[in-house]
């Protein structure tokens, strides 16, 4: 019996959601001037997890990542969520 791995970006049910909130994320830190080296140094996770939600490779990033840096973002969850 094969397992089923991963869902795929365009299988995933939030894929939408993910996107909007990609797009959200690097227009806030590109208007706070940040690098996503910055974001990621900041918030305290990788480099990699930073670029791979704003590129729509993480469809479902952990509530405690997305707090970190919308934290850092000075911005809210509602900024991000909306």
């Amino acid at each position: 019996m094969a397992r089923p791995g991963r869902k795929k970006r365009a299988e995933s049910r939030y894929a939408e959601q993910a996107e909007q909130l990609a797009m959200r994320l690097r227009a806030l830190r590109e208007q706070r001037g940040m690098t996503q080296e910055q974001l990621a140094a900041q918030a305290q996770i990788s480099v990699a997890t930073v670029r791979n939600i704003e590129r729509v490779i993480v469809i479902e990033p952990s509530l405690f990542t997305v707090l970190a840096m919308v934290r850092v973002l000075d911005a809210t969850i509602d900024d991000v969520a909306r």
